[in-house]
């Protein structure tokens, strides 16, 4: 696989993008709305500090990738998986204790539907670790997914539309990663451009 700066420092930028704009997306519950509802919330806060939890997971194991300290890497990803693990049940628990699903908002509908798909992925990914590419594919198309509440939390708090520009910021980072497979294999993964059309699919679905 070819390297340079850009694919070397890829998967880490992704993860420390990823981190910042969680940060952002939910400063009102950090820093400027501390007393609302939701901080009240035992369940809320659990959530948020595993997801809290799963990005820095994924910013220290991206860096060592990058660093080439592959045994740290492999022996730091049996903690990855058990917060994996904790993330998805924890997403599950708070999406599944809500609204029945026609009732659901638009984005409410195809997030029920992303959730089992990235929990699948991040399965198969554990599975398939031996195969590093595989491996990272999985892992990031699968948070590609799950994207939205971030999204949407994260334009709202910068005062721009999320209806307006969630999607657009999404489908940079969707081609960002197309971007990075082609640079440094030449060609499309079937995870990335399979991720990519499931996600159109549902989005097409729930519409």
């Amino acid at each position: 696989m070819k390297k340079n700066f850009y694919t070397k420092n890829y998967f880490f930028a992704l993860s420390v993008t990823i981190l910042i704009m969680s940060l952002i997306a939910f400063s009102d519950n950090m820093v400027t709305d501390v007393d609302q509802p939701s901080n009240s919330d035992p369940r809320m806060i659990i959530h948020g500090l595993i997801m809290f939890a799963w990005t820095i997971v994924l910013i220290i194991q991206t860096n060592h990738i990058r660093k080439l300290n592959v045994k740290q890497h492999m022996r730091f990803g049996v903690i990855g998986f058990v917060i994996a693990c904790m993330m998805l049940a924890s997403i599950f628990f708070l999406s599944y204790i809500g609204p029945d699903f026609a009732d659901l908002p638009f984005f409410g509908k195809a997030n029920r539907i992303f959730i089992p798909a990235f929990a699948i992925m991040l399965a198969f990914a554990y599975l398939k670790r031996e195969k590093k590419v595989l491996h990272q594919y999985l892992i990031f198309a699968g948070m590609m997914l799950a994207m939205e509440p971030i999204l949407s939390r994260f334009c709202g708090n910068l005062g721009i539309d999320p209806g307006a520009y969630a999607g657009l910021i999404w489908l940079i980072l969707w081609i960002s990663i197309f971007t990075y497979d082609i640079i440094s294999r030449k060609k499309l993964h079937p995870v990335l451009y399979g991720g990519f059309i499931f996600w159109i699919a549902v989005y097409i679905m729930v519409a």
